[in-house]
């Protein structure tokens, strides 16, 4: 079934005025990905933490969803699809460890990191055992958040590869 889509091209402009600023394409699993591949949820409960990463991410070009804790992560999760959920580990009444667990049920292909300043190499074996796909230590420079997106969704394009144009 056609998907409407909005013409954004400058070009294009007298045909956007002709036929309301909508043309029909055909929906494809490549072109599902690269809408949603821009979409990140982050959980923290520190709301300068949660705007500041916001920020940074949105200043990388980022769609962010933001959740205080991760009942409203779950929340979120049950109604709309994210391939990268970054998540705090220290979190009142379920932590980021627990967390991880019940998105996977919801979400078994994104990818999760765990985001935490109390992070050592013991714990890095643990948290992959949990369900994480890798993690961020606090405080977290751009450049490194960057990079650890950006492999990623690298990642998750490998993880959707074989059915990128696959008619839905």
């Amino acid at each position: 079934m056609p998907a409407l889509l909005k013409i954004k091209d400058a070009k294009l402009e007298k045909l956007q005025d002709v036929i309301g600023g909508y043309i029909f394409k055909p929906l494809t699993r490549k072109t599902q990905m690269t809408t949603l591949s821009r979409k990140i949820l982050f959980v923290d409960d520190e709301e300068i933490l949660r705007d500041t990463i916001e920020d940074m991410l949105m200043m990388l070009g980022y769609d962010v969803e933001l959740a205080g804790d991760a009942k409203e992560a779950l929340e979120i999760a049950r109604k709309e699809y994210f391939p990268l959920i970054i998540t705090d580990l220290m979190m009142p009444e379920i932590d980021g460890t627990q967390l991880c667990k019940q998105l996977r049920e919801i979400n078994e292909t994104a990818v999760i990191y765990a985001f935490s300043g109390y992070l050592t190499e013991v714990d890095s074996d643990q948290l992959k055992d949990v369900g994480f796909d890798g993690h961020l230590c606090k405080p977290v420079k751009i450049e490194v958040l960057k990079h650890a997106i950006e492999g990623a969704f690298e990642k998750i394009n490998r993880r959707q590869g074989s059915a990128a144009n696959t008619p839905l």
